[in-house]
């Protein structure tokens, strides 16, 4: 005889903690039994049944068979699936087994809820998993005769997978699925676009582009589109909810003014430009027409449309201008995979500065780094190939933590006749660079909070004037 732990849920997806549940489980049983949900008990939907299986089936693969197992009892029957009954079947079905059924705290939290539960705790032991959020209920039930508990699972749920999945959620939650079975996953969950208006795109640049490839695959109809070789504005936007402007940001105000001449909207239009630096102000010769005005800016480098419309999954986007805008641009996002976040009213100038410092520069310093070693002899291929690994090192130092932990070199080290060199090598083999350097070298101090004296020094060194030896060592 064989003892069995039926493992029982909806796997919609299924996720990590599953798989961590299922190793301690066979540390307890001779097998596992997995029992995914036919029709819920309390009529939350689901995706099909089969689909279930098939991703319950890829993320339990690397478990011996003989030991873990999936079983469709549940898919048998019409009608809710009820944890009795399936017990019941199973028990009269196999009757050389012991079944010890598998429950996760947040479900005693709605014990009363479930279909004879008393006579089933009477007849079956249950193995009872802790979950965060619901100690008290494992506290409530920890010393019945029927229970066996076991460890808590880790604070990851398969609503939160459906969200990340759909693109309405942390993709924190993602760490927690399988890979392969979130490629399976993904399109049974992606449909975040469903209940938005058609979209109608002004411009046909990088981000129309990308925004039109996103658009197609989060399932959001396309109204149409116009670029300025087009000629006329389309006398009427028929049709189209939501207007997006992706044309350059000194284009923004003329081809509002246009719009305002040429074109009817229908009522209750939002209208979206995706100007970095530049409000909702921008848009005033819409105003007073029964639109809803704002702006939506991909926080991404898209110069490859097909490749951008896949960064703009996880990406930021800044959203500004009036509420209903707001709101609308949300979904958008959302839509699209990306992370929403709302910038204050007159804020887009420093939002867009910040995102040219981080972004932008990027690009011009690493310029600089390979001017230098093409000065040396190498060339661009090599140059960057040095480089970027340098570069990623330091992101990664950067996503670890705080800026000031991620600096190192030089000016983490108060290593003044570092630069001294520097500047020698940059004004010799790299000049378009050396006020650069400057520049940033006397940011970094300011940063860092130097003291005076070490300032002084820092400037003699960027001048390659002479100061004291004992100002040239470190703070």
């Amino acid at each position: 005889m064989a003892r069995i732990a039926l493992y029982g849920g909806a796997f919609d997806p299924p996720h990590m903690a599953h798989a961590f549940a299922v190793t301690w489980l066979l540390s307890q049983v001779d097998a596992v039994w997995l029992v995914p949900t036919g029709e819920h008990a309390f009529g939350k939907r689901m995706v099909p049944f089969a689909q279930r299986v098939e991703m319950l089936r890829l993320s339990l693969r690397h478990f011996e068979p003989k030991r873990v197992d999936v079983c469709t009892i549940e898919s048998e029957r019409a009608g809710p699936s009820l944890t009795f009954d399936t017990l019941s079947a199973l028990s009269t079905r196999h009757p050389e087994h012991t079944f010890h059924w598998v429950i996760g705290a947040d479900n005693l939290t709605e014990a009363h809820r479930w279909h004879r539960f008393e006579e089933l705790v009477a007849t079956w032991r249950m193995f009872v998993l802790g979950r965060p959020g619901h100690e008290a209920a494992l506290a409530r039930f920890e010393r019945a005769p029927w229970a066996i508990i076991g460890p808590t699972l880790p604070d990851v749920s398969s609503s939160a997978l459906r969200a990340a999945l759909a693109g309405e959620g942390s993709p924190e939650a993602l760490r927690w699925i399988d890979p392969e079975v979130a490629t399976v996953a993904r399109p049974l969950y992606d449909l975040p676009g469903a209940g938005l208006p058609p979209v109608f795109l002004v411009g046909d640049g990088n981000v129309a582009r990308a925004l039109r490839v996103a658009l197609a695959a989060a399932r959001i109809p396309l109204a149409g589109q116009w670029a300025r070789r087009d000629g006329a504005l389309p006398a009427r936007l028929t049709g189209a909810g939501i207007v997006v402007l992706c044309v350059t940001d000194a284009a923004v105000s003329g081809v509002a003014a246009r719009l305002a001449r040429e074109t009817r909207f229908e009522p209750g239009t939002t209208v979206l430009h995706c100007a970095a630096r530049l409000g909702v102000e921008v848009l005033a010769p819409l105003a007073d027409r029964g639109l809803h005005l704002g702006s939506l800016h991909p926080l991404q480098s898209l110069r490859e449309p097909d490749r951008a419309a896949n960064l703009l999954r996880g990406a930021f986007f800044g959203i500004e201008g009036e509420a209903e805008a707001r709101t609308v641009a949300t979904r958008l996002a959302k839509a699209m995979g990306g992370r929403p976040v709302e910038v204050p009213a007159g804020g887009k100038p420093a939002y867009h500065a910040a995102a040219v410092f981080s972004g932008n520069f990027a690009v011009t310093l690493m310029a600089g780094g390979v001017a230098l070693l093409e000065s040396l002899g190498f060339d661009e291929t090599q140059a960057r190939g040095l480089l970027l690994p340098l570069l990623r090192g330091t992101l990664a130092n950067l996503d670890a933590g705080p800026a000031q932990t991620a600096l190192t070199g030089p000016f983490a080290r108060g290593d003044l006749g570092a630069v001294r060199a520097h500047i020698e090598a940059l004004a010799d083999r790299a000049p378009g660079f050396l006020e650069a350097y400057r520049a940033l070298a006397r940011a970094t101090a300011c940063w860092l909070g130097w003291s005076p004296a070490r300032v002084a020094g820092l400037e003699a060194a960027l001048t390659q004037t002479q100061i004291p030896d004992s100002e040239e060592s470190p703070p």
